[in-house]
């Protein structure tokens, strides 16, 4: 029976261990920040239940405290440009999916905010109920469209 060295075994054990470890590393680096993305209502007024949040680099606008979606809603996210943007497409969760489903249909004419860290990303006006769970964020250079999206499917939304 042709036996190995032990350190041989020992060394290969850990050469494993220490590939799996920095693979488990790139998933998600430690220190770097998630994205905080939220998709909330616009309020009309300051109360409990609103926070301020950037609109431009000067105005700021009141929105929900409790977002219809949040980070943690996200399964998926990828960059992608269009015409001479980039955008951050995103899929959320059924249950998000229903949240916003149901505030859009009640709420036609309203408006949504979009925010990313704190910072606002559009502001559309609701039309019409919104259907399906895959939703998009514009104004992205490409590096922030690149970072969300890959912070995104790295891990950061769970």
């Amino acid at each position: 029976m042709d036996r190995k060295p032990h350190f041989v075994i020992v060394h290969t054990l850990l050469s494993l261990m220490i590939c799996l470890s920095l693979a488990c590393a790139t998933r998600h680096e430690a220190g770097a920040p998630c994205p905080a993305i939220e998709m909330s209502a616009v309020a009309e007024m300051q109360t409990d239940s609103s926070k301020t949040v950037t609109l431009n680099d000067t105005t700021t606008i009141l929105i929900s405290r409790t977002p219809l979606v949040a980070t943690r809603d996200i399964t998926a996210a990828t960059a992608s440009q269009t015409d001479d943007q980039w955008i951050v497409n995103f899929t959320v969760t059924d249950d998000a999916a229903k949240r916003v489903h149901d505030f859009t249909k009640q709420h036609v004419g309203r408006n949504l905010a979009l925010v990313v860290d704190r910072k606002v990303h559009g502001t559309p006006r609701i039309a019409a109920a919104v259907i399906g769970n895959s939703y998009r964020i514009e104004g992205f250079d490409r590096a922030d469209a690149e970072r969300l999206a890959t912070a995104i499917s790295n891990g950061c939304h769970r």
